[in-house]
């Protein structure tokens, strides 16, 4: 199912360049209707958004295309058989009009000026594959961390210590088109292994300055990334990618796999990291260590 778009498909002399939103949803309209209010709120106004409804309950299937009649300036693709995110990733970025493409979760949101942002600095940076921000992660105690304020230049060896873009980048639809898009074979990771092949073939990435991305974890419902599968994408994604890997990259990898998936820290790794890492991995110990007392202590209470 399909609902008609109205933007144009070139982009008039003198008009800004026209930027292509992809959005994959499952069963959450109530989280979706945030993620598009906040797409719709950019200051940038060249803009098309695709929602691509992964097998949606029939029930929630019509709650999301009750919301999208609100906006009929929205390209939604209702996929009758769930297919998984890349899947549904790949049919917004076969779609896209736009000369520039970026991506939303459809529990997270973006801050107003994040399109407008990416744009500027693509037209005042030289020749990089992707653009990215920082991140705010809003916790399940509504505590709000930022992560990757800094500006600064990622390359593909600093990618390969760690996925230090986050949910989504910011790049020409032709450089996504040309690696494939994501892959539908991960059960997980595909958004890294994703950056890792754009760093691969286009060169090195470039991260601005502030938090323009809001990654929620305040809610019941579970993330795309987060299931059973975790540790599948992820033994898939390192067998993938293992051949480029050092001795530091791989330690890394072992020490951000327990970091993020509840597992005992490998301290043996951890003391074959570069240095610079050390902060990195600190401060998330530290935020769940505090996250962790939180919880016992309100339990106690």
């Amino acid at each position: 199912m399909l609902f008609k778009a109205t933007v144009s498909e070139t982009t008039l002399p003198g008009q800004q360049p026209l930027v292509s939103i992809y959005i994959a949803t499952q069963n959450r309209p109530l989280l979706l209707a945030r993620a598009i209010s906040s797409c719709v709120a950019q200051s940038y106004p060249n803009i098309e958004i695709i929602v691509v409804d992964d097998g949606s309950k029939a029930e929630l299937a019509a709650q999301n295309q009750q919301l999208l009649r609100l906006y009929p300036q929205i390209n939604y693709v209702y996929l009758p058989q769930p297919s998984g995110a890349p899947a549904a990733r790949n049919t917004a970025i076969k779609m896209a009009l736009g000369e520039f493409i970026t991506g939303l979760d459809d529990d997270d949101e973006f801050t107003p000026q994040r399109i407008s942002d990416f744009v500027r600095h693509w037209q005042l940076l030289d020749n990089y594959a992707f653009l990215c921000s920082g991140y705010r992660v809003v916790t399940s105690d509504k505590r709000r961390h930022d992560f990757g304020r800094k500006a600064t230049v990622i390359t593909q060896q600093q990618l390969l210590y760690a996925n230090l873009v986050g949910n989504q980048v910011f790049t020409t639809t032709e450089k996504l088109r040309t690696i494939g898009g994501f892959d539908n074979r991960l059960p997980s990771c595909q958004d890294y292994d994703t950056w890792l092949r754009l760093a691969e073939t286009f060169g090195k990435g470039y991260r601005i300055a502030g938090c323009s991305y809001i990654l929620h974890q305040d809610h019941a419902f579970a993330r795309i990334s987060a299931s059973e599968r975790r540790e599948q994408g992820y033994q898939m994604l390192l067998q993938k990618h293992r051949h480029l890997m050092n001795r530091a990259q791989l330690a890394s990898q072992q020490v951000n796999f327990a970091l993020f998936n509840d597992k005992a820290m490998p301290w043996h790794a951890f003391w074959r990291l570069p240095v610079l890492q050390y902060p990195r991995v600190l401060k998330i110990v530290l935020l769940q260590l505090w996250a962790r007392w939180r919880a016992q202590s309100g339990a106690r209470a």
